[in-house]
């Protein structure tokens, strides 16, 4: 069953996005990232890695009702 879930951007993934945060409804984080890429296509030239409730994922997971996904691209600076 799909839940609910707030995605927020940071750097360039926000730039493409052009906001801070959105909702969703997904499964898993593999259709929560179809979802992101058909929602913002100029998505697919960002390189990003997903933190699923500040835990950074090493594979898809499944979500549950307001979980908290990161999109996080590499930071730039030091």
């Amino acid at each position: 069953m799909a839940a609910r879930v707030i995605v927020l951007y940071f750097g360039a993934a926000q730039k493409v996005a052009g906001n801070a945060s959105e909702d969703f409804m997904a499964e898993d984080t593999l259709s929560l990232r179809r979802q992101i890429l058909e929602r913002h296509p100029g998505m697919c030239r960002v390189t990003f890695r997903l933190a699923l409730n500040r835990n950074l994922l090493k594979e898809d997971s499944l979500l549950k009702e307001n979980d908290i996904i990161a999109i996080l691209p590499p930071f730039e600076g030091g």
